[in-house]
């Protein structure tokens, strides 16, 4: 785990998206709070919660031959008062794809 404090939400998503590009699970749990109250749900999966079922996720998606290269094409969102929240009527889109051999 980490205690690494992202100064904005932007910084956190971009590590986030760095974290999966790399297939780093050191960096991705850097991304999520140190609490057991942290939920995640992947596409199509079922609802997880706490440090272990989390981390343990995304071992299992490493854990695979292929790494995904994540492109970001367009993004909004709103801050205010150290707050960040994306409408539900505009998420990032995010093109992911395995990786050329030897990236």
């Amino acid at each position: 785990m980490s205690d690494k404090i992202f100064p904005t939400a932007q910084d956190a998503e971009n590590a986030f998206y760095e974290a999966l590009e790399r297939g780093d699970l050191d960096a991705m749990m850097a991304v999520w709070a140190e609490d057991e109250e942290i939920v995640c749900v992947h596409p199509a999966g079922e609802r997880l919660t706490g440090q272990d079922q989390v981390r343990a996720s995304w071992t299992k998606i490493f854990s695979g031959e292929s790494r995904a290269r994540v492109h970001i094409r367009a993004s909004s969102a709103a801050r205010k008062a150290g707050i960040a929240a994306r409408p539900r009527s505009s998420p990032p889109m995010c093109t992911c794809a395995p990786a050329p051999a030897g990236a």
